[in-house]
Order: structure tokens, then sequence, then C-alpha cells
């Protein structure tokens, strides 16, 4: 049996076929896949509202510190 990463309307779904594989595993294959759907993050942004405005002004920040990452390395 193979694992295969089955897409669905809903991402929170996450499937792991036990086929002869013991439960360490397992949960290490159900980790791996939660976390490349991206459910963990999703469920971490979405604890708290943030405004649009605080959205786009710490995007910019994020964009101005890489940019100073890179103006840095480049000297």
């Amino acid at each position: 049996m193979s694992d295969r990463v089955y897409t669905s309307s809903n991402p929170a779904h996450v499937k792991v076929k036990a086929g002869g594989m013991n439960v360490d595993t397992m949960i290490k294959v159900f980790k791996r896949k939660v976390k490349e759907a991206g459910i963990l993050e999703e469920y971490k942004n979405r604890m708290e509202y943030i405004k649009p405005s605080k959205k786009k002004s710490e995007k910019r920040n994020a964009a101005i510190r890489r940019q100073r990452k890179l103006d840095s390395e480049n000297i």
C-alpha cells in the first residue's frame, strides 16, 4: 500500500493508511502530512482576528527586513 495524499475541498482532511506500519511510524507520517497541509499554521492564524491594515503593515515590515538583510549581505 502506498501513502497517497488525497486533496479535497476540506484542507483539514488528512488520512494515514496503516499498511504494515507501527504506531510510531504512523504518528510521524500523520504529523508530516498535517504540517504539509498547513493545518496547524491555519489554526494558529485563526486564533485571533487581525485587521487587514495590521496584516498589510506586517507584510510591509517583513519586506523591509528582508531587503535590509539582503543589503547587509551584499556589502
